[in-house]
């Protein structure tokens, strides 16, 4: 069952990438006789891109025997490390081959004749020096010029040959400063320390910022408060400790503020008339409370 479901996986993923566009640059080019002997990791065109025919590049009409065919192949993994196809064409058989270009003598299976009549040629490009690079090719059977986003390379017997690039940037390496600029920046630095110099002369610090305002703290200076932490209190309320934050400190009036005359009003005095009030409300709520306890009595009623 877990195979099952993996194989299902799998299966689903290579969907997918079939689907999306591949934007990888082509790295090489063989030719076969047989499409189904294409190379390993090698893809064949083996149908046009318009009309879904055959796309033999040989194209010769044999009424008996055996037919002879060409089919190209791409790659975007094989071929020379660090290089990829920046352009195509199409030349005669017997034309002198362009310079800085690369030609299909034989074919990978069979080993035969590549070509009659006309040939595609292809020039490769390090990666980090081409300007472009060519991300796919069709072969068209009805078309007489290259679809929308593609190039023409060129036609053999009656079948067009066309090519997708996309441009490759590349970012530019950091320029050697030369000896002239070194000796302008040398000598910035040291107008810089000039004019710092001639600030400090003409507008000083004043010493007793310099003293007070800002210390150096040493690794070996500690800090101390100047009285003890205080002690937290020998009492407990189920799981909390309490502590007061103002334990143990003086309560001091601010010596500044001794100098100012302060005159406290006097309090209201309670006169000697007796206050007269019999606790009948509370006699009632204690009346009504029941205690199980025999050596609790009520004060009320003594």
């Amino acid at each position: 069952m877990l195979k099952t479901k993996t194989q299902q996986q799998k299966n689903i993923l290579n969907t997918i990438i079939c689907v999306l566009p591949d934007n990888r640059p082509i790295t090489s080019l063989q030719l076969v006789e047989d499409y189904e002997k294409c190379p390993k990791n090698f893809q064949v065109i083996n149908k046009t891109y318009d009309q879904d025919q055959d796309a033999d590049l040989w194209r010769e009409n044999i009424l008996f025997g055996k037919k002879t065919a060409r089919y190209l192949c791409q790659s975007k993994t094989e071929g020379l490390p660090d290089y990829i196809l920046e352009t195509l064409r199409v030349i005669g058989d017997k034309e002198a081959l362009p310079e800085g270009f690369s030609q299909l003598t034989r074919t990978a299976d069979t080993e035969q004749k590549a070509w009659r009549k006309k040939q595609l040629v292809y020039r490769l490009a390090k990666k980090g020096v081409a300007k472009q690079a060519i991300t796919d090719i069709i072969l068209c059977s009805r078309l007489r010029q290259a679809p929308e986003g593609f190039t023409l390379a060129g036609d053999i017997n009656g079948i067009l040959i066309c090519y997708k690039t996309t441009l490759i940037a590349h970012r530019a390496p950091p320029g050697v400063p030369s000896r002239q600029s070194i000796s302008d920046l040398e000598k910035t630095i040291e107008d810089l320390k000039i004019q710092a110099s001639q600030e400090k002369a003409l507008y000083p610090v004043p010493s007793e910022i310099l003293d007070h305002d800002y210390e150096q703290l040493l690794p070996s200076y500690q800090l101390s408060p100047k009285r003890p932490a205080p002690k937290p209190p020998a009492y407990s309320t189920g799981t909390l400790n309490i502590h007061a934050e103002m334990e143990e400190v003086p309560f001091v009036l601010n010596p500044a503020l001794c100098r100012y005359s302060t005159e406290i009003p006097p309090l209201h005095v309670v006169s000697d008339t007796k206050l007269e009030y019999d606790f009948h409300l509370e006699r009632q709520i204690l009346c009504t409370t029941k205690t199980t306890n025999a050596h609790n009595t009520n004060p009320f009623f003594h």
